[in-house]
């Protein structure tokens, strides 16, 4: 996995304000890329909680949790 998003997922199990990684990691993928731009549509300019109801939106949409995530990443909170 990538570790600028290993990063992410850690500072977030934290309770870390994550924005500066994800803005960090936008930063540094191809702007011309449509899936990217979609992602900064997604992410930029949303509250924490709104972020977070898209991610558990998107997670049980694939059939999984957060918790399942970080539990498989070996992150425990």
């Amino acid at each position: 996995m990538n570790s600028m998003i290993q990063n992410i997922l850690q500072a977030a199990a934290g309770g870390g304000n994550t924005m500066g990684l994800v803005q960090q990691f936008l930063d540094s993928q191809d702007p011309n890329d449509p899936k990217v731009a979609q992602a900064r549509r997604m992410i930029l300019g949303k509250s924490a909680g709104e972020l977070e109801q898209t991610g558990r939106n998107l997670l049980q949409e694939a059939g999984t949790t957060p918790e399942k995530i970080f539990s498989a990443l070996g992150i425990h909170f």
